[in-house]
C-alpha cells in the first residue's frame, strides 16, 4: 500500500493530476483484490495462528481469541482500503481527511462497542462487531471523499476500470518491497511475542502496557515518517533531488529532537501513566523500567524509521526492505532470543536487541542518504521514457 503514496506524491509533484487519479484508481482496486485474498488465507489458518502466538493461555481465552479474530478478519478489506485511501490522500498532501477518517472510525468504535458489550451483552462477539463495523464506516467516509473529489484526487467510475500495468508496475515497484518489509517486520514481532509469552504472564502484561505507552511517545515520529514520504516523493517528482536530500535530513533531525524531548519527559513521569493501566505492583515496576529503557534509545528511532520513510518516498523501497530483513532477523530476533531467553534478561533483553536492530539500520540508512543511488527512482511517463531512449 505504501506504493500508492509514493506514486501519487511524485505525480502530484509534477502537477500531473490525470495520472494521479489513474494511479489512485489502480491502487484502490488492486488493494481490494489483494486484501480479500489475504482475508481468505487468514480465515483458513485462523486457529493455528492464534494457537502459535498465544500457546500458553487458558483454553477459554484461546477460544475467545479465535472467535474475535474470525469476526474481525471480515473487516480486513475495509481497513486495507482505508489505509490505501489515506495514504493516497497523504501522498497528495491532504493529511486532514486521513486524520478525520481515523477519528470517525474511532468514535464509532467506542460507541458501537459500548452498545454491543453493555447494552446487548454480546461479550466477545460484541467487541469484534464494534471494531469491524467502525472500520466499515471509516472506509465509507474516506471513499465518499475520494469519489466526490478532493484537491488533486478524484476516484473515477469503477465500471470504467481497466488494469493499467504501467501504473500497477510503479505501485508494486515500491509497494511489494514495502509489503515484504512489513510482513518480515510483523513476523519478527510475532516471534519475539512468542519469546515473551514463554517468559511468563507478568512479562506479557508488562510488555503490552509498555508498548501501548511507547506507541503514544512515537506518535510525532510516525507523523514525521509520513511527512518525509510525501514531501520527498513530491520533490523527486519535480526533479528537485538536492532539495529532497536537504528536506530528509531536516525532517530526520527534527524527529530526533522531538523524540529525545518526549523520551526525557517520560523517564520521571511514566510511572503515573503505567498506573492508569494496572495496579499490580510487579507489572507496574516492570513496565516502567521497560519504557525508561526505551527512552534511552529514542535518538536512534528517527534514523531507523523517519529516514527510511523519506527513502521510500524517493522510490528506494528495495533497499529499505533488505535492511529491514537484516535488522529484524539477524539482530532483533537472533539477539532477542539470546538476550531474553538464553541469558535470561527477559523482556529487557528483547528490548536491547531491538535497539541494536535500530542502530544497525540507522547506520545503513545514513550511508544510503549520503550517496546518490536512492535519488534515481523517479517514475517516468511513457513519453518521457521514449525521449530518454531516443536521446541515449
Amino acid at each position: 500500500m505504501g506504493g500508492g503514496t509514493v506514486v501519487v506524491a511524485q505525480y502530484v509533484g509534477r502537477n500531473d493530476y490525470a495520472k494521479t487519479n489513474e494511479a489512485t484508481m489502480q491502487g484502490i482496486i488492486s488493494t481490494t483484490f489483494i486484501s480479500i485474498f489475504i482475508m481468505i488465507l487468514l480465515l483458513v489458518f485462523n486457529r493455528p495462528l492464534i494457537q502459535l502466538v498465544y500457546h500458553g493461555v487458558e483454553p477459554q481465552v484461546m477460544e475467545y481469541g479465535i472467535t474475535y479474530f474470525s469476526i474481525v478478519l471480515f473487516s480486513f478489506p475495509f481497513i486495507a482500503l482505508t489505509l490505501m485511501a489515506n495514504r493516497i490522500l497523504r501522498g497528495a498532501g491532504d493529511t486532514k481527511i486521513a486524520a478525520i477518517s481515523n477519528v470517525v472510525a474511532n468514535i464509532f468504535n467506542i460507541l458501537l462497542t459500548y452498545l454491543f458489550l453493555y447494552v446487548f451483552k454480546w461479550e466477545i462477539v460484541g467487541a469484534a462487531l464494534g471494531i469491524s463495523l467502525a472500520r466499515v464506516i471509516g472506509t465509507l467516509y474516506v471513499m465518499w471523499i475520494l469519489i466526490k473529489g478532493k484537491k488533486a484526487i478524484q476516484f473515477g467510475k469503477i465500471q470504467l476500470y481497466r488494469p493499467q500495468f504501467n501504473y500497477l508496475r510503479q505501485i508494486f515497484y515500491v509497494g511489494v518491497p514495502a509489503g515484504i518489509e512489513s510482513i518480515i517486520f510483523h513476523l519478527g514481532k510475532l516471534l519475539t511475542q512468542v519469546f515473551i509469552g514463554g517468559i511468563g504472564a507478568i512479562a506479557m502484561s508488562s510488555n503490552s502496557i509498555a508498548n501501548s505507552i511507547i506507541n503514544l511517545i512515537n506518535i510525532p515520529g510516525n507523523s514525521l515518517t509520513t511527512v518525509a514520504t510525501t514531501i520527498v516523493g513530491q520533490e523527486i517528482g519535480r526533479k528537485e533531488t538536492a532539495l529532497a536530500r536537504d528536506t530528509l535530513r531536516f525532517i530526520t533531525r527534527f524527529g530526533v529532537v522531538c523524540l529525545v524531548i518526549l523520551g526525557a519527559f517520560s523517564i520521571p513521569t511514566v510511572w503515573y501513566f503505567v498506573a492508569l493501566y494496572t495496579d499490580n505492583s510487579e507489572v507496574l515496576s516492570y513496565a516502567t523500567r521497560l519504557i525508561q529503557l526505551n527512552a534511552l534509545a529514542t535518538p536512534i528511532w528517527a534514523f531507523s524509521f523517519v529516514l527510511p520513510g523519506g527513502l521510500k518516498g524517493a522510490g528506494d523501497g528495495k533497499y529499505t526492505m533488505m535492511t529491514a530483513i537484516i535488522g529484524m532477523w539477524m539482530f532483533r530476533v537472533g539477539l532477542g532470543y539470546l538476550f531474553g531467553v538464553v541469558l535470561g534478561w527477559g523482556v529487557a533483553g528483547i528490548f536491547i536487541a531491538m535497539f541494536v536492530d535500530w542502530a544497525v539500520r540507522s547506520i545503513l540508512y545514513v550511508i544510503r542518504l549520503r550517496g546518490d543511488q536512492w535519488l534515481n527512482h523517479r517514475f517516468m511517463d511513457e513519453e518521457e521514457t521514449k525521449l530518454n531512449i531516443t536521446v541515449t
